[in-house]
């Protein structure tokens, strides 16, 4: 477990290098892009924190929050309205705030990228949304499988599976990115990462 916390801070300062380029056209979209991928990486710091200091329950909610944090940047990008688009990047107030509220959920916001999004942007998307999404709603509401593994304790290689699901949507988030800066070679070092650092990840999230 020590080994792959390491290796996963190594991978996470790549990924933010990647984050660190700019876009090249900038736009309100891709403003709120970057800093819904700075959050996705703020939660993946947070994930490596918590799991160091053993509270693996508060790791395992933040994996959702980080997840969907990754969503929305894609949303952002490929299918939110201008509206919606101006919803969420307007001034903080108590009226923004509640025009807000009509901006969509996870499921809605997956739906409307179909047929927009690439296919290998979307994919590790919806295999995470399929594969890990509903377990992690027990986390964040205290249901059946937070109770359980607080009363028996949680196997490392839950713990393990958890930080490489982290680590894949942070590699998604710089692979995501990379693709705003249309340089090529940024991309490819982004694709490259992902077997570069196999052994932080359950499987390679890109394979083209």
């Amino acid at each position: 477990m020590d080994q792959l916390l390491s290796r996963s801070a190594e991978f996470e300062n790549f990924v933010n290098g990647l984050l660190g380029h700019p876009e090249t056209q900038k736009s309100k979209r891709t403003d709120g892009a970057r800093i819904l991928c700075a959050v996705v990486m703020e939660h993946a710091l947070s994930i490596k924190i918590l799991m160091h200091a053993n509270a693996f329950t508060s790791a395992l909610g933040l994996l959702r929050l980080q997840y969907e944090a990754l969503v929305r940047a894609h949303w952002l990008i490929f299918a939110a309205s201008d509206i919606m688009v101006d919803k969420l990047l307007s001034e903080l107030t108590n009226e923004s705030a509640q025009a807000a509220n009509s901006i969509p959920m996870v499921g809605e916001m997956m739906k409307a990228m179909e047929g927009k999004a690439p296919q290998n942007a979307l994919q590790p998307l919806l295999e995470f949304k399929e594969n890990s999404y509903r377990s992690l709603s027990s986390y964040i509401h205290g249901g059946i499988h937070v109770i359980s593994r607080k009363k028996q304790g949680y196997p490392v290689i839950l713990l393990e599976n958890v930080l490489k699901n982290s680590n894949q949507l942070s590699g998604v988030a710089g692979y995501f990115w990379s693709h705003q800066t249309q340089n090529p070679l940024i991309i490819a070092n982004a694709m490259a990462s992902f077997k570069k650092y196999q052994d932080c990840f359950n499987y390679l999230t890109q394979d083209n």
